[in-house]
Parts: C-alpha cells; structure tokens; sequence
C-alpha cells in the first residue's frame, strides 16, 4: 500500500506520491493476481514487475538525494500547500533585502552563476525522486529567476534613489516610500509574470532543455527580462537624482564664487 502524503518510509523525505518500492509492490501483486486470475502464466508477474521497475523513477541515495531535494525545494518551501513557485520567490526576495544586496556586483554574478549550477543539479536529482518534470515542489529555479530580477537593485545599492509620496487610501494618510522599495516589489511582480505567462523566449527555453537544465531555463530566462523592466525606471531614477545633484553642486559653487568674489573687491 502506498504511504501517506508526507509519511517518511525508509528514511525518505516527504513524498506526495508514495514510496516507489511500495508502488512496485502493488503493481507485482495485481500482476500476479490477474496472470491466476485469467489463467495466464504467473512468470507474467516477473516480466511486469521488470517493466513496472523501469517505468518508476530512479535518483541518487542517502544525504545526496536528500540533499538535493532540500536544495530543490528551498529548504522545504516547496513542500507548501498552495502557489509553492510564489512562495520560492518571496523566500529570493527576502534574502535578498536581508543582506544579498550588499554583495557587490562582482560577487553578486558568481552567486547567481554558482545557485544556477547548484539548481541543476539539485533539480535533475529531484525531478527522478518525485517522478515527474519540473515538479511543482521544485522550487530553486524561482529562487534563482528572482534573483537574477533583482541585478538591477544591486548596481544602484545604497545611490541616493529618492522617495515616493503614496497618495491617502481612505482612512490611511498619505506617505513616503523609498524608490528602492518600490522597484523590489516591480522585480517580483514582473518576475512572476513572466514565469507564469511565459512569453516568446521563455517558453522556448522551458522547451529547449531537458532535466534540470529545462526546469532551470525558462525562470532564468524570465529573471533576465524582468531585470530589464526593473533597470529601466531605476536608472531613470537615479540618472534624475544625479542631475539634482549636479544641479544642487553648481549652485552651491556659484554661490560660493559669488561670495569669494565679494570677499576679495
């Protein structure tokens, strides 16, 4: 009999599909049972069970698999009950405001370059631990797709963006936000839209590879397009913030050779 959703058999993470060597088990014995049954050679049974074997998916043993399936999942975020892909790439932006921010452009790009790679792997190992492509508790390719969405944010950390007023809403008074706020929540709407919808290149990345590079592809794909919806206002912001400033500096440096002038008449 198949286990539980999220029951461990045999030292197994959760697996909402059951446990393979119990699926086996099952499909020898209704093979058996139907060979008596008809009338047939009951040596079916061992055919169908080596048939039954081969169509079962198959994957790495011990800390690897399950390595790789925590990696694949997020630490389990995958495992959620609903919208596990939104939840991946909320858990991206989170660590990405607490701290990921501030890596640097440089060591920014061998991150990505490095969980892009670590995503690979762990989603090949996982997709043969579930049994299914790209399933939806594989979840690091959106981790990864936000990640690359939110690039843009990384070149203009801690550059004077401004503030935003946000008009009154009812019994709210209006308020103040920083750009920066605004184009993180731009990065993870605009990502989510493309991943989900797909569009042009998206879907033919997703098509494209197979294993865990197909379950990679079409989210990277999408964070590169929706890192260009987010480069495009933030460098429009910070290109106006530099021309205040510069304005604001030769102001002050007329003033000032205004004032050395009259010092010295």
């Amino acid at each position: 009999m198949a286990s539980p959703p999220d029951r461990v058999v045999k030292g197994r993470l959760p697996d909402r599909f059951g446990d393979w060597s119990s699926a086996l088990e099952n499909r020898e014995n209704e093979t058996k049972s139907e060979a008596y049954e008809s009338g047939g050679d009951p040596k079916a049974a061992g055919q169908a069970k080596n048939s039954a074997a081969s169509s079962l998916p198959s994957g790495p043993e011990g800390p690897r698999r399950d390595l790789a399936v925590w990696v694949a999942t997020a630490g389990g975020v995958g495992f959620g009950p609903w919208a596990p892909g939104t939840w991946g790439a909320l858990l991206a932006v989170l660590l990405f405001v607490a701290g990921l921010d501030r890596m640097g452009l440089p060591l920014y790009i061998l991150f990505l370059l490095g969980t892009s790679g670590l995503g690979i792997w762990a989603s090949s190992a996982a997709e043969r631990y579930f049994g299914h492509h790209d399933d939806g508790r594989i979840v690091i390719d959106e981790v990864v797709g936000q990640w690359i969405a939110l690039l843009p944010l990384v070149v203009v950390h801690g550059l004077p963006l401004g503030t935003v007023r946000v008009p009154a809403l009812g019994t709210l008074d209006s308020f103040e936000i920083d750009f920066f706020w605004g184009l993180v929540v731009t990065a993870f709407v605009a990502f989510r839209w493309f991943d989900i919808r797909k569009p042009g290149l998206v879907k033919w990345a997703e098509e494209r590879f197979e294993r865990g590079a197909g379950v990679m592809a079409d989210d990277l794909v999408a964070g590169a397009f929706a890192a260009l919806v987010v480069m495009a206002p933030s460098y429009l912001i910070l290109a106006t913030r530099l021309r205040e400033m510069v304005k604001d500096s030769m102001l002050v440096m007329s003033d000032w050779a205004a004032l050395s002038g009259n010092w010295f008449a």
